[in-house]
């Protein structure tokens, strides 16, 4: 292997090490989480965490500036139910201690990716699916919302192509924030899965 390579998988560790132990820290009993992956600034999860006293919140963003950002507002707020860590979700989803159980899901407005050759960026994928199924008990909710109509589209055949979650027709979605990126947006489209 070239030295390159050794450098890139040392830091991989470093970084895996690194969330491994803040997960702990954060989560060293059983508890009950709700996941938002891609908190961006944090506008939807403070809100909600606001609103929602008794949940334990997690907010997801690889972008290290918008975490800062999210962890300002959830002190302004004055608010301890939630916290934000700068993650990639296959990592977290991985890393998280046994003990935290997931009981839903929110996904706004993650990036498109919409060129094709991009595609194999998208979070929402079947992968995905498999991953967050492992860490849900049968009826969990995965909240999925975006306004690039291609990506939504993608979106429902990706569920049709994995078997952990089916669409849920009939729930109504359980809380309304309008993001950053819903304001700019001229219509979105939601998905509401569960865990099956």
């Amino acid at each position: 292997m070239n030295a390159g390579y050794d450098q890139h998988l040392e830091l991989v560790k470093k970084r895996r090490d690194e969330l491994r132990f803040a997960l702990a820290n954060l989560y060293s009993e059983p508890i009950d989480l709700t996941l938002e992956i891609g908190s961006g600034h944090g506008h939807w999860l403070v809100k909600f965490a606001e609103s929602f006293p008794e949940k334990t919140c997690l907010g997801l963003d690889i972008i290290g500036d918008r975490i800062e950002r999210a962890r300002k507002k959830a002190n302004s707020a004055g608010i301890s139910n939630v916290q934000f860590l700068k993650a990639e979700a296959f990592e977290t989803l991985d890393l998280l201690p046994k003990e935290v159980r997931l009981k839903e899901v929110f996904v706004l407005f993650p990036d498109p990716w919409p060129k094709k050759r991009h595609w194999k960026n998208r979070l929402f994928c079947v992968q995905f699916l498999e991953q967050l199924a492992q860490r849900c008990e049968t009826g969990v909710r995965c909240h999925f919302r975006t306004d690039h109509e291609p990506y939504f589209e993608w979106a429902l055949e990706v569920v049709e192509q994995q078997s952990g979650w089916s669409i849920c027709q009939t729930a109504d979605w359980p809380f309304e924030q309008v993001t950053v990126f819903q304001e700019r947006a001229d219509a979105f489209n939601s998905l509401i899965l569960e865990r099956v």
